[in-house]
């Protein structure tokens, strides 16, 4: 292995190399205090309590702990990856405990019975994260195999249909897409204020005549049956978010099975908007009839583009297309996720007064002309208030929410896929280089951005601000378990994930030069991992900080710092998954060409090394496998 050994002495740590190790000692301390105030004695989450009937909710209490064995992934202390194991054990306690009201329980073999992808992408990034953590634990492997299994043509789920590539329905899981029943959702404790009247009306032929109508109760009920009717049965875009449990199984396995229902899946998507004129459909009929049960439209399908619109209709494109990016090496695939939003980009207005410095509003959502009187804000409206509606697109506003041009650009590094990012900047919304110290929202939109405003040397305090955010985050949160001292009086689904007070987004991009994935269900993608040989275990090493410098479509550049009291060894893997390939390594003097996945860096007591590494990537077949394994699963 090509080994490097640092040669210059510190004086002091520098500020971000202190915030990084303190920011894993202090969230180490707080996940165990967490523990012991948010779970009981037997490791089991107070939500969903014992006389809960209903279907919704068991992704949300996963999401107050999947970041842990990430955390643990990158350097954090054991108790990242033993907490985890035992909160989660206990919430499948729990929700295989729960009823639904189809007499089964909510959670099935360990799975949840019938959700869609939304919630289920959400939930089963602990899945992903465990495969980062401990790929060899033989649960971990063996769940990711079973899960996967579900999907499989063969599967006694029948989830879907390999002879069409379809899966069977917006709603699947361990029990089947035959249990997709909206009547289930009538009592959902937000109502249609939440699910409805917030993004409008999805169709135009029932008798409602705005969104309002829909907070009384009885119209509810009828649009759930309608609901019924249209959107129990057939495809929809979200559900190539499955394609991430396929590839988290290759990851494990390295079984070309996983790799090839990946891509047949995508290009079966591909197809269908090629079909389409280009556009991505939001629904496909069991037949592989795009508009099977809408009359004939290829809009109006669940969490399509006349409900949520681009927010859920771009989550499956770009996961797909990364997962299959980092599965064959081709990043062609990024073609598809690229076409959907220059459509949005053709379709936009700009507004500002400046035009170097306007915004491009792009519409989110397409439907039939109607009313579209709802709870927007933030979106372009006519001069009698209406919502601008206009050649079937509407719901014109900045693209500033959603991830999918960020993770475009950064799977392909072009400088094409940059510009979109520029041209998609939302001008009146918080500089780049800024860091809100208030908790961002869950998918932690905002700060992909000032990162990147670091990575382009417009922001080099990047570093040390999005720690200090990190720090007051986890400091919040510990005010609060104080405050409340014990289980707090109102218990919901998202006690846990409001609660958590570990902050990874900061670490990913620092130490691994990534970003945040899709939280919808999207892997981790990375330029760098590190390794603790000593160990045997993955991260950071004890007292050793990493830090990102750049990142550019040749390569990367990284600075280790052992500001602790012992000498390290550590082994940097090019990618999360080794999928990348060390080309040129430079480190002061030194140069070589190591032309492999993996290097060695001996770090004594008191030094810091930086070093540049181009990259070729995408070159290797990835794997959870540790830089010491011959194959998958091995140590």
């Amino acid at each position: 292995m090509f080994e490097i050994e640092a040669s210059d002495s510190l004086r002091r740590p520098p500020a971000w190399a202190v915030l990084q190790r303190d920011l894993f000692e202090t969230m180490a301390e707080a996940v165990s205090d967490f523990v012991d105030e948010y779970f009981d004695a037997n490791d089991e989450p107070y939500w969903p309590p014992d006389d809960h009937v209903g279907v919704d909710g068991f992704d949300d209490l996963i999401e107050g702990f999947y970041n842990w064995p990430l955390v643990y992934a990158m350097g954090g202390d054991d108790r990242f990856l033993d907490h985890a194991r035992d909160a989660y054990e206990g919430a499948l306690r729990r929700g295989t405990a729960t009823e639904t009201p189809f007499g089964h329980p909510m959670v099935v073999d360990e799975f949840e019975q019938c959700r869609d992808w939304f919630h289920m992408g959400e939930g089963n990034l602990f899945t992903y994260n465990m495969g980062l953590a401990a790929p060899t634990d033989e649960r971990v492997v063996e769940r990711a195999e079973r899960f996967a299994q579900l999907y499989v043509d063969e599967a006694d789920a029948d989830n879907y249909d390999g002879e069409r590539r379809l899966v069977r329905g917006p709603m699947t899981g361990s029990m089947g897409p035959e249990f997709c029943d909206f009547a289930a959702y009538e009592h959902h404790p937000y109502g249609a204020d939440y699910r409805w009247a917030s993004h409008g009306l999805p169709w135009r032929d029932l008798e409602f005549d705005s969104a309002a109508e829909l907070l009384d109760p009885e119209n509810e009920e009828r649009l759930f049956e309608v609901l019924d009717e249209r959107c129990a049965k057939g495809d929809i875009p979200l559900n190539l978010t499955v394609t991430s449990l396929m590839t988290n199984a290759y990851l494990h396995t390295g079984d070309d099975r996983y790799r090839e229902w990946v891509t047949d899946y995508l290009d079966a998507w591909r197809e269908r908007t090629a079909a389409n004129g280009g556009i991505v459909p939001d629904n496909v009929g069991r037949s592989g009839e795009i508009g099977e049960y809408t009359d004939g439209t290829w809009y109006g399908g669940y969490y399509g583009w006349s409900w949520g619109g681009w927010h859920y209709v771009g989550i499956g494109p770009t996961v797909a297309a990364e997962n299959a990016v980092l599965l064959t090496g081709d990043r062609e695939h990024l073609a598809f996720p690229r076409s959907q939003l220059d459509v949005l980009i053709e379709n936009g207005i700009e507004v500002g007064e400046d035009a170097v410095h306007s915004t491009l509003y792009v519409p989110h959502k397409y439907g039939d002309p109607g009313d579209y009187h709802y709870d927007a804000s933030g979106v372009l409206t006519e001069d009698d208030g209406e919502i601008l509606w206009r050649d079937g697109w509407y719901e014109f506003k900045p693209h500033r929410d959603d991830p999918y041009v960020f993770h475009l650009w950064y799977m392909s590094l072009s400088e094409a896929d940059r510009e979109r990012v520029d041209r998609l900047r939302d001008w009146g919304a918080q500089d780049w280089t800024q860091v809100d110290y208030r908790p961002s929202n869950k998918h932690g939109a905002g700060h992909e951005y000032a990162w990147l405003a670091f990575l382009d040397g417009d922001f080099p305090e990047y570093p040390e601000r999005i720690l200090e955010a990190n720090h007051a985050h986890v400091q919040a949160q510990r005010d609060l378990m104080r405050e409340e001292g014990g289980v707090p009086d109102a218990v919901d689904e998202d006690y846990l994930r409001d609660r958590n007070p570990v902050f990874h987004r900061g670490l990913l991009q620092l130490t691994m030069g990534a970003p945040q994935p899709v939280y919808y269900g999207g892997l981790v993608m990375a330029q760098l991992r590190h390794f603790d040989p000593e160990r045997e275990r993955p991260g950071l090493p004890p007292g050793v900080a990493a830090l990102v410098e750049d990142v550019t479509r040749e390569g990367v550049s990284l600075t280790l710092v052992n500001g602790g009291g012992a000498d390290r060894d550590l082994i940097i893997q090019a990618g999360a998954y080794g999928e990348h390939e060390f080309a040129v390594v430079e480190a002061g003097d030194d140069r070589g060409r190591p032309e492999t996945n993996a290097i060695r860096v001996s770090l004594p007591s008191g030094s810091r090394v930086s070093l540049a590494a181009s990259l070729d990537r995408f070159a290797n077949d990835p794997s959870y496998a540790f830089p010491w394994a011959e194959s998958p699963g091995e140590t």
